[in-house]
């Protein structure tokens, strides 16, 4: 899978998913909880920048949901299954193509990091 596709986004936004995107691929075996508060640390910071839709909090969701699978099979596994970092990827660029269509919310505009 490719990298996470950061263009078009604003800064901001591209700055907090960076994190996540790297610790999914770059976790190994017994790094699920890493992945996991990767992924917990930044959707609370994109949570305190953007306006929620029903279709962003949803892309949270399933992007959330596919690091938890991810973070499973790498407690779990002594072999890394390769299609489950592939699928967290996956949920990822689906989350940043919604967050490329989301609002900053007030305490963003007032905090100057409005797009």
């Amino acid at each position: 899978m490719a990298r996470l596709d950061l263009e078009r986004m604003p800064p901001v936004l591209a700055a907090l998913l960076t994190p996540w995107d790297r610790a999914i691929g770059t976790a190994g075996p017994g790094m699920g909880g890493h992945v996991v508060a990767v992924a917990d640390n930044t959707l609370s910071a994109l949570g305190h920048r953007v306006v929620p839709t029903p279709r962003l909090e949803r892309a949270f969701r399933d992007a959330r949901a596919a690091t938890e699978a991810l973070a499973a099979a790498l407690d779990g596994a002594t072999i890394l299954p390769f299609w489950r970092r592939d699928a967290a990827r996956e949920s990822l660029g689906e989350l940043a193509v919604w967050l490329r269509r989301a609002e900053p919310n007030a305490v963003t505009k007032d905090l100057g990091l409005g797009w």
